[in-house]
């Protein structure tokens, strides 16, 4: 749903997982749940570091600390 919150003008949007789980999949084994979710927080932190010019979407890298914005 982050096209929502993009075209409602939010300046940073961090994906997640699923509306109900936004940031865990209780699908994945507790180890990695957590490490999903420390992945989409880090995003989210750097977001607020990070200057932007208009909506921007946030996405939580597959692995590291990246974080990775593209302008909508």
């Amino acid at each position: 749903m982050p096209v929502l919150a993009l075209s409602a003008g939010a300046n940073r949007v961090v994906r997640g997982v699923r509306i109900e789980h936004v940031c865990g999949d209780p699908a994945l084994s507790a180890e990695e749940d957590e490490r999903l979710m420390t992945r989409i927080v880090d995003t989210a932190l750097g977001a607020l570091q990070t200057p932007v010019h208009g909506p921007t979407l946030f996405e939580p890298a597959s692995s590291g600390k990246e974080v990775v914005g593209v302008s909508a």
